[in-house]
């Protein structure tokens, strides 16, 4: 990774070159191709996210340039932008995309320039940005124009516009895909295929967003959660954003953090009565805090309702036993038992011990068990 610092710091990115260079090569089959072709998309690339970190750094922001594997980001840190100069530092990463497809199609104005080597660098130059440029234009997330369109419809709705604009950018990027498929670009139809669905999954995590989580204040107090060592603090900061919040991303992710933080103290359940209500909105983490708190809490039906998603996710024999314990005082036989399997096949000990339990009474005399038993104890 190549670091360059400065005002505007860039950072380069291994796979930058390596992605480069393939399209380099595939374009040219050979070794003096690839190398033009890797330095007129680093220069297309850099000049377009300069496009957005300079006027990022005009409107007081600390902008940051990254080179990455299918192109450029441009981060910017400070205080939230109007609309309109969110929508100016997007724009003008076309913008001065465009620009330099118009320089290389002035300087091709000159037939002494327009001949050999320099020429064809010129043409590279000018074919790459002009359809780079237009591209990136198309209303499709994270795409700029699916950018831009997000600002205006956000501007004119509120939340409700970025919603508006993550499905107009699953159905545009799904025709496009459609299209270029038919056409036989397998490789851009593909890459919009790809998009479709980050923009579809993108929607899916938004259903929850509310106003509350464009609220700088509370992101700040999520950072002083974040930042502290303090667990009675954290746990104050929690419910003063979830008070504040009532609703949304963030207040799932306060929700979330202060779950956890019940749970190192064994409170479990205060854990299970936060995460229970946002059950279907929580990450993958919490879901499997909510899993062992419903355990605790002898709610059989949750736990087997979400224990296998919690195990694909994290595969351990911990997990496996609730869901084990769980069916059996469920009366589901079948179920216990492939779990139990399952527990012993991830390592888990002492088998025999936790099978003398009463919480798998309600299945002892079932014969599925009682030919575990009978496997069991014939491994031993």
């Amino acid at each position: 990774m190549l670091y360059i610092p400065g005002r505007i710091p860039i950072i380069i990115h291994p796979a930058f070159w390596v992605f480069s260079a393939l399209i380099g090569y595939v374009n040219s089959l050979s070794l003096l191709g690839t190398l033009v072709w890797i330095a007129v998309i680093f220069i297309s690339v850099l000049f377009h996210e300069f496009g957005h970190a300079l006027t990022a750094f005009c409107f007081k922001q600390k902008p940051r340039i990254e080179l990455v594997a299918l192109g450029g980001l441009t981060y910017h840190e400070g205080k939230r932008l109007k609309f309109g100069k969110q929508f100016l530092i997007v724009f003008n990463g076309p913008f001065f995309g465009f620009i330099l497809f118009g320089i290389a199609t002035f300087l091709l104005q000159y037939p002494a320039l327009g001949q050999g080597n320099l020429g064809l660098i010129l043409r590279l130059l000018q074919g790459i940005n002009l359809f780079w440029t237009i591209c990136n234009l198309l209303p499709v997330f994270p795409l700029d124009g699916g950018q831009l369109l997000r600002i205006i419809l956000e501007a004119i709705w509120g939340v409700k516009g970025i919603k508006y604009s993550l499905i107009t950018s699953i159905v545009i990027a799904l025709v496009c895909s459609l299209l270029f498929f038919l056409m036989q670009g397998f490789f851009i139809g593909s890459l919009l295929f790809l998009l479709a669905f980050q923009s579809y999954d993108t929607y899916r995590k938004s259903r929850a967003m509310s106003s509350s989580d464009r609220n700088q204040k509370l992101h700040g107090l999520m950072e002083k959660i974040e930042a502290t060592t303090d667990k009675k603090v954290a746990m104050d900061l929690c419910e003063k954003v979830r008070i504040q919040a009532k609703k949304g991303m963030i207040f799932n992710q306060a929700t979330e953090y202060l779950a956890f933080l019940c749970l190192e103290q064994d409170l479990y359940k205060q854990a299970y009565d936060l995460l229970l209500p946002i059950q279907k909105e929580i990450n993958i983490e919490a879901l499997c805090l909510l899993h062992k708190a419903a355990f605790d809490q002898k709610e059989f039906s949750l736990v087997t309702q979400i224990g296998a998603q919690c195990f694909q996710s994290k595969p351990h024999p911990d997990i496996a036993i609730r869901n084990a314990c769980a069916s059996a005082a469920l009366k589901e036989p079948t179920a216990a038992v492939g779990w139990l399997k399952t527990a012993v096949d991830e390592g888990v000990v002492n088998v025999e011990s936790m099978l003398a339990k009463s919480i798998f009474d309600p299945i002892r005399q079932d014969p599925l068990f009682q030919e575990l038993l009978d496997v069991l104890s014939k491994e031993d």
